[in-house]
């Protein structure tokens, strides 16, 4: 009879000795977006409208794990604000209970303009206030239209301009793409030219964001494959987001983890149901930050605080910004 140990002996010794793959090997930044501007409570009857319910809804989320939030404000009837005042107000009562939560904020507030003075009031006002109130700017990079009263106009010339003026502000530009044409602009109008400071935070919408569909929701497995097409194009050396929003935002932000992105967005802005294939909703965006830290955790990857999310993002030190004198 053939001796086992024999057999074995050369095989068991020299197993699992691949190198160690660092792909998830790095501090992972959970954005929360609480509200935006389309999800109602038709939607979802936990969906914040009221002020006192976007801070509550953002507070808890920062508790839960979130570094970074999304600033949107919304009237009292849940039509969203667009008043600057309004907005620093809103980012005035978080700061009471998160003193250090990165701010990132839809700047988007004359629609009289397009570009760089269809921002300039937010931009202004939030600055005058403090240089924590707009730590970065949620950029849209392709034209888009809402409905017949109104195109949001994205130009070689005026995405230029709106970089350079948030650029001087001391303002991060965050790049939201959802398609290819996109993401080559902003590499060719503003990463390339150096008009942009480095490095890029570059997100891509995953699924249902707003009113529309960024990219695919099904069929399984192609629209995970569509994501990971765009994640390949983007810049090595930038920030790498994904925005995930509709049925499936988890199987979509979890991609996201496992293929190293540096930061997530989750929460009520984008996503109503909990799971792809249950109809049960999410109740608060606290309950999406903590699922997705949760399970951020188990797969070894560690969450970054807000000072982290700083560095990592390309943003000044809490410590080194000072607040305007009131």
């Amino acid at each position: 009879m053939a001796d086992i140990k024999n057999i074995y002996a050369d095989i068991v010794t020299g197993l699992h000795a691949e190198p160690r793959l660092d792909t998830m090997g790095k501090k992972l930044i959970i954005n929360v977006a609480p509200t935006g501007s389309f999800t109602s409570r038709q939607q979802n009857p936990g969906q914040p409208y009221t002020m006192e319910e976007n801070v509550t809804a953002a507070v808890d989320a920062y508790k839960a794990g979130a570094s970074v939030w999304h600033v949107h404000a919304r009237e009292k009837d849940g039509i969203p604000s667009k008043d600057p005042h309004v907005v620093k107000e809103t980012i005035d009562r978080v700061f009471d209970k998160c003193p250090d939560i990165v701010t990132s904020v839809l700047p988007y507030a004359d629609y009289d303009q397009q570009g760089r003075e269809q921002i300039r009031p937010t931009v202004e006002i939030l600055k005058s206030a403090g240089e924590q109130y707009m730590e970065t700017a949620v950029l849209l990079i392709m034209s888009v239209t809402l409905s017949d009263k109104f195109t949001y106009v994205v130009s070689e010339t005026n995405f230029k301009e709106t970089i350079e003026f948030l650029e001087a502000s001391n303002v991060r530009p965050e790049y939201q793409g959802h398609a290819y044409s996109g993401l080559k602009d902003v590499m060719d109008w503003v990463l390339d030219t150096g008009i942009a400071k480095q490095p890029a935070i570059m997100n891509i919408m995953c699924g249902f964001h707003g009113y529309s569909h960024a990219t695919p929701l099904s069929p399984d497995p192609w629209n995970y494959v569509n994501i990971m097409s765009l994640y390949q194009v983007l810049p090595d050396a930038g920030v790498r987001g994904f925005c995930a929003g509709g049925r499936n935002w988890l199987p979509f932000t979890v991609l996201g983890i496992m293929m190293g992105v540096d930061m997530v967005r989750v929460g009520m802005e984008d996503s109503v149901f909990k799971y792809p294939h249950s109809d049960e909703k999410l109740k608060t965006s606290a309950e999406a930050v903590a699922l997705v830290k949760t399970i951020a955790e188990s797969m070894g990857r560690e969450i970054a605080t807000p000072d982290e999310a700083r560095e990592i993002l390309g943003i000044a030190p809490r410590i080194a910004n000072t607040k305007a004198a009131e």
